[in-house]
């Protein structure tokens, strides 16, 4: 794709626009010409251009109505529209204007200031889409951040950040890890594809991205793990060994966690999941040194206070929603899978998360969003018994235990509250709006859970395939087919 930018032409035949495609192309652009609204539409959709120049002669749609389309749809809102017409401007060109064209140029017209406008139009939307992202990236990180300043555990961080991380960039493997100043040994003390790891060592020596990052103190990005230089001298070892590697793009994250020590964000894809890129290092640094200040604080509240009193502090009630905080409802869940575990009795786990919250929150704001999350909250609890509770598990994902219940008394429950919460008018700060939430739902006795993280990484496996399937519905987790489906 050319740097000057990519340009979509809408028109049937060249002779509709006298010699504009070619001009074009001699000034730099990638230019790609389509005689029809559907197909213009759908390379909107799928190509993100620069511009857009619509003329009129284009079949199957009126210019406005294809306006229309890409003004409305999310991805394509600040692409430029310039219309090309015959008609002698007024209340045509008015009526462009009004529905969202860029700019309106009649025809015949002068090439070089065709020209001019492009190029003005071009770099307009560009610094358009630039503001946008940066405003996005802002609004991810506050949401991440925000979340993890609640906590005062480097532990409990440490493991919101690998799941918030995992699930921005739709990959199962995210690891924070530690490492000392001029080691040749890092410590894994959150993974998201394993929750039970706390403390692993790492052979620096069998990572040379991470040891890079540590050393430059730059990001590491590699999108193809097979085909970099980086790892030549590690392959031979993953012969010898017979180590299969599934990886298709990695990135280390470095940042600053506490004196003579360093924390790094492993990210790693496989070739099924979205590939990392620049966007990424982008967004995983901000969100890291976002996390920077919170961790530093967790670090200091940690060296200065025993565990009873870190306890004692802590308190049992989340203060937004009235749930249970994450802290205590860890204890709690541990406690009854332990004696589930001891009288071999069943156990039933729900992991709810609000659909498009990020977006209520860009949208209307973070009260509105706050609002949203006490409404729910409020939900959740009067809908269960007396003996099974809800936690606030972190940002805006809640957690369901219900002892002495079956997989499928869990998933009834969780379905029927789906389906009142989405029937139902939650009056929020912002109006009254309606809200759907998704869930997972697992069952013990499970193959495979021993502790309380296992029974919660299920769920949270669930829970994403409801969101990949598109949302406001409750999966259940499947054992024996390593995935999950509706019940």
């Amino acid at each position: 794709m050319s740097d000057r930018g990519y340009i979509l032409v809408g028109r049937d035949g060249a002779e509709a626009l006298a010699g504009l495609d070619e001009a074009l192309v001699r000034e730099g652009y990638a230019v790609r010409c389509v005689n029809d609204g559907t197909t213009l539409l759908s390379y909107v959709a799928s190509q993100s251009p620069d511009l857009v120049v619509v003329d009129e002669s284009i079949q199957e749609m009126a210019p406005l109505e294809i306006v229309r389309h890409v003004r409305h749809r999310v991805g394509s809102r600040d692409v430029p529209v310039v219309l090309m017409s015959s008609q002698k401007q007024g209340d045509d060109a008015a009526l462009a204007l009004r529905t969202g064209v860029s700019d309106y140029i009649r025809k015949p017209f002068e090439l070089t200031e065709v020209l001019a406008r492009v190029a003005s139009h071009v770099e307009r939307g560009r610094l358009m889409r630039e503001a946008r992202r940066e405003a996005d990236t802002r609004g991810i990180v506050l949401d991440i951040v925000r979340d993890v300043t609640a906590s005062l555990s480097s532990e409990e961080i440490f493991d919101i950040l690998v799941r918030r991380v995992s699930r921005l960039f739709q990959i199962r493997r995210c690891s924070m890890i530690l490492v000392d100043e001029g080691a040749e040994h890092g410590t894994v003390v959150a993974a998201h594809d394993d929750p039970s790891i706390s403390a692993l060592s790492l052979d620096l020596r069998r990572y040379p991205e991470i040891r890079q990052a540590v050393e430059t103190g730059a990001p590491v990005l590699v999108k193809n793990l097979r085909g970099s230089a980086l790892f030549e001298q590690i392959r031979p070892l993953w012969e010898t060994e017979n180590i299969n590697v599934d990886i298709q793009s990695v990135l280390a994250i470095p940042f600053n966690f506490d004196k003579g020590r360093n924390g790094v964000f492993f990210l790693r894809s496989s070739s099924e999941e979205p590939a990392l890129d620049e966007e990424s290092v982008r967004l995983t640094s901000a969100i890291a040194q976002g996390a920077v200040r919170a961790l530093n604080r967790a670090a200091m509240f940690e060296s200065v206070l025993s565990h009873q009193e870190q306890l004692e502090i802590l308190a049992k009630t989340d203060e937004l929603t009235g749930c249970l905080s994450r802290r205590y409802l860890n204890e709690r869940l541990e406690n009854e899978l332990e004696r589930a575990a001891r009288y071999k009795r069943l156990l039933g786990l729900v992991m709810f998360d609000i659909d498009d919250f990020k977006r209520l929150n860009d949208t209307h704001g973070h009260t509105t969003g706050d609002a949203a999350l006490r409404s729910i909250g409020e939900v959740l609890q009067r809908s269960l018994r007396t003996a099974d509770f809800v936690g606030r598990y972190g940002g805006d994902e809640f957690l369901l235990v219900l002892p002495e219940t079956s997989a499928n008394g869990t998933f009834q429950l969780a379905e029927r509250i789906r389906n009142g919460i989405s029937r139902r008018e939650f009056d929020l700060r912002a109006g009254t709006m309606r809200l759907t939430v998704s869930g997972g739902v697992v069952g013990y006795p499970e193959a495979g859970v021993v502790t309380a993280e296992d029974l919660i990484d299920r769920a949270d496996q669930a829970l994403y395939r409801a969101k990949a399937a598109g949302r406001n519905r409750v999966f259940c987790y499947q054992p024996e087919t390593h995935g999950m489906h509706v019940e």
